[in-house]
């Protein structure tokens, strides 16, 4: 008995893609040959792939294989339904002459030819043939002729070329999808192989390039959704504001992620695209602006995490070190990270807090302020958009 061998993909990507992408990471590859050697890679290594990518471009496509069997059979279904109308015109034909129920009537009847299987049809054909040839002078009333049943004779002869050319086909088709499959995974055993390289190559070196080693397809997930399904979204997706980075975790299988950032919830634009799970602003982000993230495999992207809105208080300190300097005269404090502004108040020791006089606000440092004599309370707190810090209190003397 013979073996049933099945041949799969061993990837996700179109054929058009594998190629292209294929031929895309040769030329990195080209670019990056002195990293590359280290793994062993020549460029006759590259050369060798580019070859095997040649020769699986040009096999033909599954597609051109199906087309051309379908008009085969197209064709070959043609010339059945043209000797089933003379199969049908004879019949006819030969019940007028020979009787219905008579033996010479019935064998030139084949029966019910549309359920016949196409060996059995051809069967059929040349014995209606056989018999109308033997009994052509009695047909001969009822119009038949010679090249009537030559034109018969000449139609079952090419249906049955078209039944081998149909079983041709089939044949054609199947060993060709099987060699298109082989060669394929032979391109892509070669590419994940190269991929993996590259990756090691330029992790943690350089992002751009090590995206040109990371494989997915391009109908794998845009923006608004994910392709590859067995790829769950990484998880905890967050900012850290004292170290101004955006984290999330890892995802199994992932070879890179990406964050998107936008400050509307509706336009996306990509803030990070590598293979770690953090990535550092530099600068803090602003209030209210949205955040999401997917993981990337072989099979495609994963969909996004849900949208994560950064909404927060910054934190303000008190200003410290308020210092009275009567040689100014006025007085001095420290900055404050996040500060905007600084307001200054003071009353005197005889006044209650709801007494206080405002004596400056701004963004400087130090007040000029004249001194009297007396007993006083200054205090200074730091402003921006977000709000206020606690007040820090003063209190000084100033002698006759």
């Amino acid at each position: 008995m013979a073996e049933n061998i099945s041949f799969t993909r061993n990837y996700h990507l179109s054929d058009g893609e594998l190629i292209l992408f294929s031929n895309t990471v040769a030329i990195a590859m080209r670019r990056d040959i002195d990293n590359f050697e280290s793994y062993g890679v020549t460029i006759s290594s590259i050369e060798n792939f580019e070859e095997l990518i040649n020769e699986f471009q040009f096999l033909p496509d599954d597609e051109i294989l199906r087309e051309e069997l379908s008009l085969a059979i197209e064709q070959r279904d043609a010339i059945r339904n043209n000797i089933a109308n003379i199969l049908r015109s004879l019949s006819a034909r030969g019940k007028a002459v020979f009787g219905e129920k008579s033996a010479r009537g019935r064998a030139i009847s084949p029966g019910t030819i549309t359920k016949m299987t196409e060996s059995e049809f051809l069967i059929a054909s040349n014995q209606v043939y056989s018999v109308a040839e033997k009994y052509l002078e009695e047909l001969a009333s009822e119009g038949v002729t010679e090249e009537y049943l030559e034109n018969l004779r000449e139609l079952t002869e090419n249906f049955e070329s078209a039944i081998n050319n149909v079983s041709n086909m089939k044949m054609e088709k199947d060993n060709g999808t099987e060699n298109k499959i082989l060669k394929g995974n032979q391109v892509y055993a070669l590419l994940t192989k190269y991929c993996e390289y590259g990756k090691l190559i330029w992790y943690n070196v350089s992002s751009s390039k090590y995206n040109d080693y990371v494989i997915y397809s391009s109908g794998s997930g845009g923006s608004g959704g994910g392709g590859n399904p067995q790829l769950p979204a990484p998880s905890n997706l967050r900012y850290d504001y004292a170290e101004l980075a955006v984290r999330w975790n890892s995802v199994a299988n992932a070879t890179s992620y990406q964050v998107e950032i936008s400050d509307n919830n509706v336009d996306w634009t990509v803030l990070y695209d590598g293979p770690d799970t953090e990535y550092f602003t530099n600068t803090m982000l602003s209030e209210h602006t949205y955040l999401r993230a997917r993981a990337r495999s072989s099979g495609g992207f994963s969909s996004f995490t849900s949208v994560v809105n950064i909404i927060y208080t910054l934190v303000l300190n008190g200003p410290t070190n308020l210092t009275h300097v009567p040689a100014l005269p006025g007085f001095t404090w420290n900055s404050v990270i996040n500060a905007t502004a600084y307001q200054v108040e003071l009353r005197d020791s005889n006044a209650t807090d709801d007494d206080y006089i405002q004596l400056y606000f701004g963004n400087a440092t130090q007040l000029y302020h004249s001194d009297q004599v007396g007993t006083y309370y200054v205090r200074i707190r730091a402003w921006n958009n977000e709000g206020t810090s606690p007040w820090m209190l003063l209190a000084y003397i100033i002698n006759p």
